[in-house]
């Protein structure tokens, strides 16, 4: 387990990985503008690095960032982001569904954080070509 944490820990320094910081709303800014900039890899990384059970998902993350790879290469290049909706299902957890414009086709995006101390972290991010995630919840 140690050797998977430190591995964790040495490929995010190796790959500059930061932490995005700030309200989730101001992270989902983040991760739009660095997915824009055609840098899908670092804005995985950068996203779910605050997130301590990330360390042991980073196959996961892989997987997150071909996908990321394939929807770019069907639907072309982010050019924009729009809010669609933001709710506060408790004083510990949002919920922030966004769309990215692509070229050819939007993408629904839904990102929940979690707020157990004093920081927000990242506890899921999904998205889908279709627009079911669209809306609230209550």
């Amino acid at each position: 387990m140690k050797k998977i944490l430190v591995g964790f820990a040495l490929a995010m320094c190796v790959n500059g990985v930061w932490a995005y910081e700030g309200s989730p709303r101001e992270q989902v800014a983040q991760f739009f503008t660095d997915l824009s900039s055609d840098k899908s890899a670092q804005a995985v990384d950068n996203l779910y690095s605050s997130n301590p059970v990330m360390s042991q998902k980073i196959q996961q993350l892989a997987i997150l960032k071909t996908q990321l790879v394939a929807v770019s290469t069907i639907y072309g290049k982010i050019i924009g982001a729009e809010n669609v909706h933001y709710e506060e299902l408790s004083p510990s957890l949002i919920r922030i569904v966004e769309i990215a414009r692509h070229e050819a086709h939007p993408v629904a995006w839904e990102f929940y954080f979690y707020k157990p101390h004093k920081k927000w972290i990242i506890s899921q991010g999904l998205f889908v070509d279709q627009f079911q995630v669209i809306g609230k919840k209550k």
